[in-house]
């Protein structure tokens, strides 16, 4: 996955906060085309990951797996939600301060190789899991179903160096 889709993929995760944010606007001070444009952007971007996976699954091949050991990372999610709710506690009154802080921070974190648990993903039953190898490589897999072993594993396909898609 290349830096300008991983950038995207962390705007996205973040894109819940500023539909709440700008709907919490619409609420205070009623709405505007601009209020509603954000909310639009944000609904649109909440739909970026669904696009990766299904393009994940027409462009890429389908490899064998074979698992050592498997672990749930959907606690994670626990952080994202609660960054939602940050500009509804500060008040954040200006929505192009939250956009820039999100842009800012999404950059920074697509320089890593590491892939958030996508809340939007969740509410549509993917599962995160951080999977061991058979070559001892660790890799964040992204499931349909709810895993319980390794063995349940069997094939993958390859989104970037650390990230897999249950094939």
């Amino acid at each position: 996955m290349n830096v300008t889709i991983r950038t995207l993929f962390f705007l996205s995760a973040i894109a819940p906060a500023v539909v709440l944010s700008a709907a919490a606007q619409v609420y205070k001070f009623g709405g505007s085309y601009e209020t509603y444009g954000w909310i639009a952007a944000g609904a649109l971007a909440c739909v970026f990951p669904f696009l990766v996976i299904r393009a994940a699954g027409v462009q890429t091949e389908i490899l064998a797996f074979s698992a050592k050991k498997i672990e749930s990372q959907d606690w994670l999610l626990v952080v994202f939600v609660v960054s939602y709710f940050i500009p509804l506690i500060t008040k954040l009154e200006d929505l192009q301060v939250l956009a820039l802080i999100s842009a800012v921070s999404a950059v920074l974190l697509a320089t890593l190789e590491a892939i958030p648990c996508h809340p939007m993903l969740h509410v549509f039953r993917y599962r995160f899991y951080k999977v061991e190898g058979a070559n001892g490589m660790v890799y964040t897999l992204i499931s349909r179903r709810k895993l319980l072993s390794a063995a349940d594993i069997k094939s993958v396909r390859q989104l970037s160096p650390q990230l897999l898609l249950e094939g």
